[in-house]
């Protein structure tokens, strides 16, 4: 249900215009209005309550009061500058991160864009070091039953580098890190594949804003698909499939210096 308070609204239509599915439409007295027909179809985005200049709309039960007021933001410089400082951290400080930057982390996620509005992602964080030691624990029994079968050569040929190095006990698949966050979707969402990577690239964006290493962890979500023990864990939502896997926590390294990219085209 979207309301709006007609001594507020001052009948510009930014609304209407903004809204992508098209069910407002403007009244007989210019008063935007949901039309019934329509009503169903509306995606709760709440661009509509977010575009109006006099804050006259409510929208399924949230109010422009409820709402926070446009913030400072970075400015290009910096933005850019945090693009191309961020690196993939593979080497933590055995500590958990500060509660403080664990909530903000955390809080985040409510604002990840998603396909169509589908807000239905599950995230699971480890929150604490000893926990982590779990999924080490099991993930590295796993490998090595894998690498000791001969299953592992066979399906992951391209692995073969890392073999010893896991039998040797070397945290290969986590890194050490203290913190993990799985990010899963159901398997009937619109665009299932994009958003766990979309929700985990702004959650890597705002950990290294924050001074907090990270690291893509493909071989996380491999493991939970061949490990149940691992996967229950979670406790995913029945129906939902893990979709990315992330690495976070303090960094025991620093960079002196951005990279000089190589291989770069693009098109002028």
């Amino acid at each position: 249900m979207i309301t709006v308070d007609s001594e507020k609204c001052l009948r510009c239509s930014k609304c209407i215009k903004d809204c992508i599915v098209e069910v407002l439409k403007p009244g007989p007295n210019g008063i935007p209005f949901l039309d019934p027909e329509l009503e169903k179809y509306c995606l709760n985005c709440q661009h509509c309550l977010a575009v109006c200049p006099a804050g006259a709309l409510n929208c399924h039960g949230v109010t422009p009061e409820m709402c926070a007021p446009p913030g400072k933001l970075p400015g290009s410089a910096e933005m850019f500058d945090l693009l191309r400082m961020r690196r993939s951290c593979r080497q933590y400080k055995d500590e958990n991160i500060s509660s403080t930057a664990m909530e903000t982390l955390k809080n985040s996620l409510a604002w990840t864009p998603t396909g169509c509005n589908d807000h239905r992602l599950f995230f699971r964080i480890i929150e604490d070091k000893e926990e982590m030691a779990f999924y080490r624990q099991e993930t590295s029994r796993m490998l090595k039953f894998l690498i000791k079968t001969g299953i592992m050569a066979l399906i992951y040929p391209k692995f073969k580098r890392y073999l010893a190095e896991i039998m040797a006990g070397k945290d290969v698949v986590y890194r050490n890190a203290p913190h993990m966050i799985v990010a899963a979707t159901p398997k009937n969402a619109p665009c299932k594949e994009a958003d766990p990577w979309i929700a985990l690239s702004y959650f890597d964006l705002l950990a290294q804003s924050l001074g907090i290493g990270t690291c893509w962890c493909g071989f996380g979500v491999h493991a939970f698909k061949w490990n149940l023990k691992l996967k229950k864990r979670l406790e995913l939502p029945p129906g939902y499939r893990i979709g990315a896997v992330m690495l976070f926590g303090p960094p025991d390294v620093a960079y002196a210096r951005a990279t000089k990219p190589v291989n770069f085209n693009l098109e002028k």
